[in-house]
C-alpha cells in the first residue's frame, strides 16, 4: 500500500468520526432543548381554573341593587365564612365571586320580598400565596397582590442559579380536582413561543426548579 492509499483510507476514517461527534452533539442538543418533553393538556388546565376561588382575609365589595343594607365591604373570616345582615353567615372559602353572590340571592329571598340583584368584587387579595423551591436565587413563600404566572413566579423568586435546569420545571397543584404535577420548559415558552405553559398559578401552587 502506497503513501497516498494510507492517506486516502486515514481521512474516510476520520470523515466518518468527525460526522459520527455532530450527530452524536446533535442528539445531545435536541434533549437539552426539550426535545422529548412530555405532553400535558393545558387547555384543560386553563378551563379549570380560569375563576379565583376566595379565601381567608380576602375582602369582598358586595353591592346590591336599591339595598344598601346589604350593600358594604366585608372581610372573610378565618373560618371561611362572612356574616351579612338579616342574611346570616355565607361560605365563602373555595369559592368563587359568582358562587358567592348566587348564595346571597338564594338566602336572601327568606327576608324580602323583591329579587335581590347581587355582585361580589374581589377587593384586596391576601390569601394567595405560592411558593417557588430549587435551583433560584431567593427560593421560598410568596404573597403578591394579584394572579401570577410561572413566569413571573421565577422572577419573583430572582431567577434561575447556574445549576438549574430549566427544562425540567415542575408546578406541584393540589386542588378539588386532586393533586397533580405539571411540566413547565423555560426555552418552550421563552423562545419557541409555546405561551400556553406559562399558566397563572393557583394559591398554594409550587414551582419546583430542579
Amino acid at each position: 500500500m502506497d503513501v497516498h492509499e494510507k492517506k486516502r483510507i486515514a481521512r474516510g476514517v476520520k470523515g466518518r468520526f468527525v460526522r459520527g461527534c455532530l450527530a452524536l452533539l446533535g442528539l445531545v442538543a435536541s434533549a437539552s432543548c426539550g426535545g422529548a418533553r412530555p405532553t400535558y393538556d393545558y387547555t384543560t388546565e386553563l378551563r379549570v381554573m380560569r375563576t379565583y376561588t376566595v379565601g381567608p382575609g380576602d375582602v369582598l365589595e358586595v353591592r346590591v341593587w336599591h339595598n344598601e343594607q346589604l350593600s358594604r365591604r366585608v372581610t372573610v373570616r378565618p373560618d371561611g365564612f362572612i356574616t351579612l345582615p338579616l342574611v346570616g353567615d355565607i361560605v365563602c372559602g373555595g369559592k368563587t365571586v359568582e358562587q358567592i353572590g348566587k348564595e346571597i340571592t338564594e338566602k336572601g329571598q327568606q327576608f324580602y320580598t323583591e329579587p335581590l340583584v347581587v355582585s361580589v368584587e374581589v377587593a384586596e387579595l391576601h390569601s394567595y400565596r405560592i411558593y417557588v423551591l430549587g435551583e433560584v436565587t431567593r427560593p421560598g413563600e410568596f404573597t403578591p397582590t394579584g394572579q401570577v404566572t410561572v413566569l413571573q413566579a421565577i422572577a419573583l423568586a430572582g431567577g434561575f442559579t447556574r445549576f438549574a435546569a430549566p427544562n425540567e420545571i415542575v408546578i406541584v397543584r393540589k386542588d378539588a380536582h386532586g393533586e397533580r404535577r405539571i411540566p413547565f420548559a423555560f426555552t418552550a415558552v421563552v423562545k419557541g413561543g409555546d405561551l400556553r405553559e406559562n399558566l397563572p398559578l393557583l394559591t398554594n401552587d409550587t414551582v419546583v426548579v430542579p
